[in-house]
């Protein structure tokens, strides 16, 4: 009972002494003091950022708050790494354009509508499109992991998938995690009290054990079952209309789209990756040659100080038999005539962080394909584009801007 009551106190202290909240498996906190969130100044909406904000909502507006936390590799990595890192401090943006940067919480006001809120820390795989109404409030948690190994998660499928970007569930201010690990020890105390009381319900132990045991992989398993059937379920898609924009699929678990008989369909994923800054740009950022707290925010974050310039990616530009098409680092389908049709996919000029001193090489930033589309049939098209964004250790500008889609 008193190792019980030990672990139940150490579980309570977890969030808030500061030893042990890196323990926690969401981490608000930034990993160091000079990356706490703040607005970018690039930003196009109203912003409110923080480690807590308190709540509030609004008559005309929606609020939308989104969590940006961090994870330590997994212990179990295979391939534990100390190389420097991608940049990966969390970039939240609203519609292509960035709202805030660092790790906290970011409260955004925007009108009521359609937007796609994303969060790019080091690749662009974490976004979601959300129908707001007036007055409504939606929170949001992200989760990215630190070190080299972060690269491994720019797309789904990782058993251990530390990478997440969902819709807040966790009630109050405990995370749902430590409410579990609370009851699970509860659990284990007063079973171990009604033993000690009464020896002899020791004798049906085994046979309870084995029947938790069963119920837990049942249940595991009809939940997988039930998300495999979700993720083959088919939408069969209306006709166009004229002003029809691509729809938005999810990032992780795209729905299966069909188009309506006598069309075709589009799928077009979009995604990048930030590229490691060069030796020579990290000995600039760090002031000369980095010292060993510098070297290890490289290892960690993937650059040694805080740049005044928080590089962003912009969205893409896409033309559909020379039409621009709305796009963003996204999966998206659209639904098209059969027959053949021109695509064109480029990263455009950055429109902020660039100045006459910035070098530039957009040479490789422009994809052009000519693809045939098959009545009742999605041609599914994936691009990848390299970005490498230096800033500049001094202004707030890029250093250098260079893109490759391949």
């Amino acid at each position: 009972m008193a190792f019980a009551l030990a672990a139940a106190a150490l579980l309570l202290a977890w969030p808030v002494l500061p030893g042990l909240r890196r323990l926690g498996p969401f981490k608000v906190f930034p990993p160091f003091r000079a990356w706490a969130v703040r607005p970018h100044p690039d930003a196009a909406v109203e912003v409110r950022t923080g480690r807590r904000l308190d709540a509030r909502t609004s008559a005309t507006d929606a609020i939308v708050v989104v969590r940006t936390a961090w994870r330590n590799q997994d212990s179990r990595e295979a391939r534990p790494s100390l190389r420097a890192s991608r940049p990966l401090a969390p970039v939240v943006s609203v519609d292509g354009v960035p709202a805030s940067w660092g790790w906290g919480a970011t409260e955004l006001t925007l009108t009521p509508g359609t937007h796609l809120v994303a969060v790019a820390g080091g690749h662009s795989r974490c976004y979601r499109q959300v129908a707001l109404a007036a007055g409504e409030r939606l929170e949001l948690d992200y989760a990215g992991v630190l070190g080299d190994t972060a690269d491994r998660f720019a797309l789904p499928g990782e058993l251990r998938d530390p990478v997440s970007f969902m819709e807040r569930r966790r009630p109050g201010s405990v995370a749902l995690y430590y409410l579990l690990l609370l009851g699970g020890v509860a659990a284990a105390a007063a079973l171990t009290w009604t033993a000690l009381a009464n020896p002899g319900i020791l004798a049906a132990a085994p046979a309870a054990a084995i029947t938790v045991g069963l119920g837990i992989g049942a249940a595991a398993i009809i939940a997988a079952l039930r998300k495999q059937a979700r993720l083959r379920r088919v939408a069969v898609a209306a006709p166009p209309a004229a002003d029809d924009e691509p729809v938005v699929l999810d990032a992780d678990e795209p729905a299966r789209m069909a188009p309506a008989p006598g069309w075709a369909g589009l799928g077009l994923h979009l995604r990048y990756t930030l590229d490691r800054y060069p030796p020579e740009a990290v000995a600039a950022l760090a002031g000369g040659k980095p010292n060993p707290l510098q070297r290890w925010r490289t290892v960690r974050i993937g650059e040694p100080a805080a740049p005044e310039c928080r590089p962003w990616v912009p969205a893409p530009e896409v033309l559909l038999d020379g039409e621009p098409v709305a796009a963003g680092w996204t999966r998206t389908w659209t639904q098209l005539a059969p027959g053949d049709h021109d695509l064109v996919v480029r990263i455009p000029q950055h429109p902020t962080q660039t100045r006459p001193a910035t070098t530039v090489d957009l040479t490789r930033a422009e994809h052009r394909t000519r693809f045939h589309a098959a009545p009742g049939e999605t041609t599914a098209i994936a691009l990848h584009a390299t970005v490498t964004a230096i800033p500049s250790p001094k202004g707030p500008h890029l250093a250098s801007y260079s893109a490759a889609l391949h």
